[in-house]
């Protein structure tokens, strides 16, 4: 079988769709016909598996996972630059096997002899692909009759996109004990996934995907038949599954290369296989469907803001418990990649969860520059639906969707200055800072350096308000909208009598200003401890001190302001001023029966946790927030 010698039609419908098809009309070049010498050592000495695309008896793809019997690298061998060489093992339940057991009964013939694969070092991000096909398959004499030698040529190899990779680092494993947990070849068509397979879908960062091109008599010398293997990668829960339906899987679509082979793959076959691993456990789950490509408004239908999905319609599935030869090592931290954007959910989920629909939008009124980076900003909410009420409790986020007042960023393959502009959707989240009024909130707000969003609206603040004005509310004569997502977060102020420790850094004070402003709303009774660390004590103190003046007297509150700038005030009642960090002694003032709520940076957080669990504060009394 030939290599490729142009993009296929199903790839050239991808490309034209996403606006980039002249850009690299020609790009397929970059594909070669056989490996390169670094790439043929790279995967005869760095891999311990490697996931690999096979067809079954009904021309379906699957992801399956070749690796060696004890899990070790060097279980590829490659002979010359056309051939890899793969010593497996293989266990029930691994599409692999079927496809190795029918070559050696003879029913492996045309396009079920297609086989791709992807090289790729988890621990460095580095990766190559490889397509082909089946050249030969030995049984090699073992007790479980599990081992095989399988040869395949190669007509195609690239390099492939790193940028998404959460990097691991692997032990071999190879005392496994492979259960099969569910096998479905065929779902009817009301069938649903089971709820641990849901949950291994929707809780993974890594999915291998299997796709085939099909061509036709006509085409086969211009396009020829070949399998393709791909990986994605993001957050945990980036991968999403239809509450409706259970089956149909949804994975966005992330800015890459630009090439679309697997996109383009699926949109000529309509069928692709999603293979997920669970690499502290080893458990592998192998799913396979018909698959679509949506593009546009379609995709905003399914995933709200996120406009290129892949839908998966499941029609068989395999869960094999304690597979993997291979087990992430333990005590290894994690290294998520920095260009993976925020987990979009989808307009299902979001209707069920948020409680809040497209019928809220926000415009900016008006202003109050406190500095140069921070201000107040003052939001009316606008309702298409006056039956619709939002609903924000003290303490919560509201996420507020940009896109249409900004404007999509520009494609760029790479970005390592600023990688998180690469899927930007313009979509932020803030708590909070007053106590909601009906139809208004308002918004404490850094300017972030390099922020796309926050530098839009502080360069906004800086045609409206001189600095003349700072400290003063100024109306916002531009018109800045946002569509107003969801509401979020459980850092709340409770009901009933309060006994807390309130532990804020720095701009972390924006939930705490909206359960003080609730406070002076109510008549509660209780005791707070407010202990504040932070570079700017003036301004905080300024945005406390009016709410403080409306605290009813049955709630006694104590703050303690930790700073090492300059502070033109001097102790009072209710206020206590120190010099420094907040030490390690300060906590041994705190009570042991409060409940604690801590907001601001990691490691300031960090060390707040530390420091109470040492007095012998339990961990279901500490309740943290990061920064929005």
């Amino acid at each position: 079988m030939p290599g490729i010698s142009g993009w296929h039609p199903g790839e050239t419908t991808i490309q034209t769709k996403l606006g980039f098809g002249t850009a690299i009309s020609t790009s397929w070049r970059a594909i070669e016909h056989q490996l390169r010498e670094q790439h043929r050592v790279f995967h005869t000495s760095n891999l311990p598996f490697i996931p690999v695309t096979v067809v079954d008896k009904d021309g379906r793809p699957w992801a399956g996972i070749a690796a060696g019997k004890d899990g070790e690298i060097g279980f590829v061998q490659g002979p010359d630059l056309k051939t890899l060489a793969l010593r497996v093992r293989v266990w029930d339940g691994e599409p692999l096997k079927e496809v190795l057991s029918d070559w050696l009964d003879g029913r492996v013939i045309g396009e079920r002899g297609l086989m791709a694969g992807l090289g790729i070092e988890f621990s460095t991000r580095r990766r190559n692909k490889f397509a082909g096909f089946i050249r030969n398959v030995f049984p090699e004499q073992s007790k479980e009759g599990l081992d095989y030698i399988l040869e395949m040529e190669v007509n195609e190899a690239v390099g492939n996109c790193p940028k998404y990779i959460n990097t691991r680092h692997f032990d071999a494993y190879p005392h496994t004990n492979p259960e099969i947990i569910y096998q479905v070849q065929h779902m009817a068509p009301t069938d649903r996934l089971p709820p641990a397979v849901i949950e291994m879908i929707t809780t993974a960062d890594t999915v291998f995907i299997a796709s085939i091109y099909k061509s036709t008599p006509e085409t086969a010398l211009q396009f020829p038949s070949h399998a393709g293997m791909n990986a994605r990668g993001g957050l945990p829960g980036f991968i999403r599954v239809l509450p409706s339906d259970g089956r149909s899987v949804i994975l966005p679509d992330y800015s890459g290369n630009r090439f679309m082979s697997s996109l383009g793959n699926i949109e000529s076959s309509g069928l692709a296989g999603f293979t997920i691993i669970s690499f502290e456990t080893g458990d592998i789950l192998y799913l396979t469907g018909e698959a679509r490509v949506l593009i546009g408004p379609p995709a905003l239908e399914i995933m709200k803001r996120h406009a290129s999905i892949t839908v998966l319609e499941t029609t068989g599935y395999t869960l094999v418990k304690d597979a993997l030869p291979v087990r992430q090592r333990p005590g290894s931290v994690i290294g998520r990649s920095p260009y993976s954007p925020k987990i979009k959910y989808l307009v299902e989920e979001d209707q069920l969860q948020s409680g809040v629909s497209d019928t809220h939008k926000a415009r900016l009124e008006s202003a109050v520059q406190l500095s140069n980076d921070l201000a107040v900003l003052r939001f009316k909410v606008l309702s298409t639906d006056k039956g619709s009420l939002l609903k924000i409790r003290p303490g919560q986020a509201i996420v507020l969707d940009f896109m249409d007042w900004i404007g999509p960023p520009e494609y760029h393959h790479m970005a390592d200055s600023a990688p998180g502009s690469i899927n930007d959707d313009r979509v932020r989240t803030w708590t909070v800072s007053s106590g909601y009024e009906e139809g208004w909130f308002e918004l404490t707000m850094r300017e972030m350096k390099g922020g796309v969003v926050t530098g839009a609206l502080f360069d906004v603040l800086r045609k409206n308000i001189p600095p003349a004005k700072w400290g003063r509310t100024v109306p916002v004569a531009q018109a800045v909208v946002a569509d107003i997502v969801g509401v979020t977060g459980d850092f709340i102020l409770g009901d009933g009598d309060i006994n807390v420790l309130w532990v804020a850094g720095g701009i972390g004070i924006t939930p705490f200003l909206s359960m003080l402003e609730a406070l002076a709303c109510g008549q509660r009774k209780g005791d707070i401890q407010f202990v504040l660390s932070t570079r700017e004590p003036t301004i905080m103190l300024d945005l406390m001190r009016k709410l403080l003046m409306n605290i009813p007297p049955t709630v006694n509150i104590k703050i303690d302001l930790f700073t090492r700038y300059p502070l033109d005030a001097e102790n009072s009642t209710c206020i206590s001023i120190h010099q420094g960090r907040i030490g390690p002694e300060y906590w041994k003032t705190v009570s042991t029966d409060k409940d604690v709520f801590i907001c601001g940076p990691n490691e300031f957080g960090n060390a707040a946790t530390e420091g109470l669990r040492d007095i012998g504060i339990p961990n279901e009394r500490i309740h943290r927030e990061g920064f929005y």
